[in-house]
C-alpha cells in the first residue's frame, strides 16, 4: 500500500496542535481535567500560568503552578491538572499542544531533569509569544517553518533550564553532570575537574558514592560500549571508531575492546 505522504508529514513534523493565548478560568467554575483518558499520540502540553494558580497532580504527587510558571504534562499519562474547591482566584493562562514523532521522548527527557513545573523566565515567555504567534491560522506558516519553530523553543527549554540548574549547582555537581551526559569527550578526569573548579579526588569521592564506581571505570566501560555499537552498526575506519568513543588512539581502543570481549575490534566486526 503506497504511504499517505499528508499522512506521514502530518504524524512526523512537530507542529502545534491547539492553543490559547489567553484562557480565563473564574474560580469555582468547573476545571480539571485527567489525562489518562486522552489520546497519547496528541501530545505534550506547555502550559504558562499568567494569573492566579492551579494544581498538577501526577500519580499521587500534586504540585502548584503558580503565576511566572509552566506546567509540562503529556496525554496519555497519568496526571491531571485544573482548579480545586479551595481556590478562590481566577486562573489565567496560555498554553500550546505540541505534536510530532519524538516528541514525548524529548518532554520525559525534559521533566526527568528539571521537573514538571519550570519558572518560565522572560527568554522563556518571548520563545513561547513567537511560537504562538506562528500557530495562529492567520500567520500561514508553513510547516517546516512550524516544525524547526517547535523544534527550536524545545531545544531553548533545555539550554535555558540547564543553564539555570547549573548556576545553581556546586563545582562538583556540574563536573559529575558533564561526566555523566558526555563520557566520550576526549577530556581526561583531572582536566573535567578543573574546568569545573573542583578538585580531581573529590569529584571521584562523589561521583563513586552516587554511581557506585569510580569515575574512570564508569567511563571506560561507556566508551567501550560506544565502540562496540560503532563496531557493529557502522564501517566506519578503526580510528574513526576509536575518536568518536573517546579513546585516545586505535592501539588503546583495540586494547580496551580486546579485554571486554577477548576480541580485536576487526574481529568483534567480522562476528556481529
Amino acid at each position: 500500500m503506497p504511504l499517505d505522504p499528508i499522512a506521514l508529514e502530518s504524524r512526523t513534523l512537530w507542529r502545534v496542535g491547539g492553543f490559547a493565548e489567553n484562557e480565563l478560568r473564574e474560580a469555582g467554575t468547573r476545571y480539571w481535567w485527567d489525562n489518562r483518558p486522552r489520546a497519547s499520540e496528541q501530545g505534550v502540553v506547555f502550559q504558562l500560568t499568567l494569573g492566579g494558580s492551579i494544581v498538577l497532580r501526577e500519580g499521587e504527587t500534586e504540585s502548584r503552578v503558580p503565576f511566572g510558571h509552566a506546567a509540562l504534562f503529556a496525554y496519555g499519562e497519568d496526571s491531571a491538572y485544573g482548579l480545586t474547591k479551595d481556590d478562590r482566584e481566577d486562573y489565567r493562562c496560555a498554553w500550546a499542544n505540541l505534536v510530532g514523532a519524538g516528541m514525548r521522548e524529548h518532554w520525559d527527557a525534559l521533566r526527568a531533569r528539571h521537573g514538571s513545573v519550570i519558572v518560565a523566565d522572560e527568554p522563556v515567555r518571548r520563545g513561547f509569544a513567537r511560537l504562538l504567534a506562528l500557530a495562529a491560522p492567520r500567520a500561514h506558516t508553513d510547516p517546516l517553518v512550524m516544525a524547526d519553530a517547535v523544534h527550536q523553543f524545545v531545544l531553548d527549554l533545555f539550554r535555558g533550564l540547564g543553564k539555570t540548574l547549573a548556576r545553581s549547582q556546586p563545582p562538583v555537581e556540574r563536573a559529575l553532570d558533564e561526566l555523566l551526559r558526555r563520557p566520550t569527550q576526549p577530556s581526561s578526569l583531572k582536566e573535567v575537574a578543573e574546568r569545573f573548579g573542583c578538585s580531581r579526588e573529590h569529584l571521584t569521592r562523589v561521583f563513586s558514592q552516587r554511581v557506585g564506581m569510580p569515575p574512570a571505570t564508569w567511563v571506560n566501560q561507556q566508551r567501550v560500549q560506544k565502540a562496540l555499537t560503532l563496531l557493529r552498526e557502522t564501517n566506519l575506519a578503526i580510528a574513526l571508531v576509536a575518536e568518536q568513543s573517546g579513546f585516545s588512539s586505535a592501539h588503546t581502543l583495540a586494547r580496551q575492546v580486546r579485554e571486554t570481549t577477548g576480541l580485536s575490534p576487526r574481529a568483534f566486526r567480522r562476528r556481529n
